[in-house]
């Protein structure tokens, strides 16, 4: 491998392909299939009260707050997290959902991707039984008409006669995404488009209370002119029994992608597996995309000395059971699979540094694919050119068809300068598209340290790369891709370089965020560590943000682990603990415009000397922390937890 890291080699982080929305506090109740929130909820930007649906688009059509929604949908990123990807035919009905009297509104972030815009009237959301059979005509129907204007019709029981409401709207259709609302309170109908006024009128007496037979709809409408067709993504879509502030619409828009509610996830879960043995270091690297978790143990020796395995969980609710655990077809003795690990939907990549498929510790990478329950190899990625002492698979990232291997060892630029691949997978073949180096690469720089992958960004740290005199002080590079081809976008690194902060040892993306670890950065002390925030504008890419726990100490290296989805970063601090009694950390921020804000810090509640907590971390629908130090099934066995909302 040529030469290692200062920093502890057991340190792996996934990130999942779906990125998580965050979710409501500890305020929430069930009542039956129906969340409930009886007052302002901790963390959340509105009063939640009057919310009656909620429906977050997190690879699922289930309801956050009210009933779950009936029909099909895709995914896509959203502007939190992900959202729901609709086309021509969409219906997503909720059948239960309460009636209003008093107010109504509805609430969502928009993205139509018919940009050209055919003239068809787009419906977004609507709860209409218009002609009714008992004389009770009283709806409420959100759409885009064929000018591109959003439209509001309420229609009541005192005049059987629809009231329009139009925003002349023509942004809805500039290819971004966009908020909008729509507001009644018995007295004013009004219109929002990204927070701001956009037109107003007073309404007809009356109630809206459709019969309760009429189900809400989203994307469709029902009643005269039928189910009209939305193409586009819509996330985070919410109705409300009351009227929202003209304040509240405004703060919800100007979170973005923070969202409406913190995440403040709490422990739910230890997973563990009976075939789990002392110094496996199960946890050494985590990943997560929606109710799956992948944990790698690296060190098992189930076939062979060190040969390594990885661990796939589903939860469903606060159960988490183990699924699958994956060998490669051609396990051999110190190969290390499992000691990186990624997923997005039902595609699992493993790192295996130590393989010698091309040599002697050339390393490799694996695909596992899903079908039903059911886990299978796809395919062994092993670059053209791969060769002894590369230590492919050091690092890995997969998002939909395209996969991401870094060869840290590799010599392109000279010795140790390092490499990263990306494959790319047309039915269930793997080739390879590029392979990467930086504009600047030189000898040991271990560009590869780490890689993250969101769609067609990559960022890839090089933790040992030289600033200046500053040596080790560490870079990540940002690169982005256009058809087939990938270019270097940007090269970050600290404002301040320093020798041995090893920046870029951790890094992770999310749409337009970057976060970038530096876990010997000496912000409390020798190797307290810093976490660096950027966000990109263009192509430009500026520094927003540097965090540090606010109980920082020397020797925590805060920045050792980290994973976003855009509104919160998890941040790894495995050597927290008095006297340096590495029981670990994990730090979680929220965002807040460009303002990130520590919100809490998890520890396990069985957190224990030497555990090392949060080595690894990942982030979708939950939060999975390793401990590859927990002694539960003897020393260094290791474990993982989850944390949930």
């Amino acid at each position: 491998m040529g030469r290692k890291l200062l920093v502890n080699p057991l340190i792996r982080v996934g990130l999942a392909g779906c990125l998580l929305a965050v979710t409501l506090g500890a305020n929430a109740t069930t009542i039956g299939t129906q969340s409930v929130l009886a007052q302002v909820t901790p963390g959340c930007v509105v009063d939640l009260t009057g919310m009656i649906g909620w429906w977050r688009g997190e690879d699922s059509i289930e309801g956050e707050v009210g009933p779950n929604l009936v029909g099909t949908a895709g995914y896509a990123s959203g502007i939190v997290g992900t959202g729901l990807a609709l086309g021509a035919g969409s219906d997503l009905s909720a059948a239960a959902l309460p009636t209003v009297s008093d107010g109504l509104t509805i609430e969502m972030w928009i993205k139509p991707t018919d940009v050209g815009f055919t003239g068809a009237t787009q419906a977004l959301a609507s709860r209409w039984d218009f002609p009714s059979q008992d004389d009770s005509a009283r709806s409420y129907f959100l759409y885009i008409d064929p000018n591109s204007n959003l439209v509001l019709e309420t229609d009541d029981v005192s005049t059987r006669r629809p009231e329009v409401l139009t925003a002349v709207s023509p942004q809805l259709f500039n290819g971004g995404f966009h908020h909008v609302a729509a507001t009644w309170d018995q007295t004013t109908v009004t219109l929002y488009v990204d927070g701001a006024v956009a037109a107003s009128a007073l309404a007809q007496p009356g109630t809206l209370n459709p019969a309760g037979t009429t189900p809400f709809r989203l994307a469709a409408k029902s009643g005269p002119g039928g189910q009209f067709r939305y193409d586009g993504i819509i996330d985070e879509p919410s109705i409300w029994s009351r009227a929202l502030t003209a304040a509240e619409i405004g703060e919800i828009e100007n979170r973005g992608s923070a969202g409406k509610c913190n995440f403040i996830p709490v422990e739910q879960a230890k997973l563990t597996s009976p075939t789990i043995r002392a110094e496996n270091k199960f946890g050494s690297a985590v990943a997560t995309f929606g109710s799956t978790a992948v944990i790698g143990s690296p060190f098992s020796s189930m076939s062979g000395p060190f040969d390594g395995s990885v661990y796939v969980y589903t939860g469903s609710g606060s159960t988490w059971t183990e699924q699958a655990r994956l060998v490669p077809d051609d396990p051999a003795n110190v190969d290390f699979n499992g000691w990186a690990v990624d997923i997005s939907g039902d595609t699992i990549i493993e790192g295996s540094y130590g393989n010698n498929a091309a040599g002697v510790d050339s390393g490799a990478a694996y695909i596992f694919a899903r079908t039903g329950t059911t886990w299978a190899q796809q395919s062994k990625l092993v670059p053209a050119d791969a060769s002894t002492g590369d230590g492919i698979g050091y690092s890995v990232a997969v998002d939909g068809d395209t996969a991401v291997v870094s060869s840290v060892a590799d010599d392109p630029l000279g010795t140790d300068s390092g490499s990263a691949y990306v494959f790319t997978r047309t039915g269930t073949s793997w080739t390879q598209q590029a392979k990467l180096v930086p504009s600047d690469g030189t000898s040991e720089d271990n560009f590869g340290t780490w890689v993250a992958l969101d769609g067609d960004t990559l960022v890839v740290g090089a933790a040992a790369d030289d600033d200046g005199s500053a040596v080790e002080a560490g870079s990540a590079y940002v690169f982005s891709r256009a058809g087939t081809v990938w270019t270097e976008q940007a090269k970050l690194v600290a404002p301040a370089p320093s020798t041995g902060d090893q920046f870029g040892y951790g890094v992770a993306v999310a749409g337009d965020v970057v976060a970038v670890g530096a876990p010997f950065a000496e912000t409390a002390g020798v190797g307290s560590g810093r976490m660096y925030v950027f966000r990109r504008t263009g192509t430009a890419w500026s520094l927003v943000a540097e965090l540090s726990a606010s109980d920082a100490a020397a020797g925590d290296r805060f920045g050792t682990a980290v994973a976003t989805n855009g509104s919160s970063i998890v941040i790894g601090a495995p050597y927290d603990g008095a006297a340096g009694t590495q029981r670990g950390s994990v730090y979680v921020f929220n965002r807040v415009g460009n303002n990130w804000n520590e919100t809490t810090k998890l520890v396990p509640l069985d957190n224990d000397v030497g555990d090392q907590f949060g080595i690894s971390v990942a982030i979708s629908s939950s939060v999975i922390i390793g401990v590859h130090n927990d002694d539960d099934a003897g020393n260094n066995s290791g474990s993982a937890y989850v944390f949930a909302p």
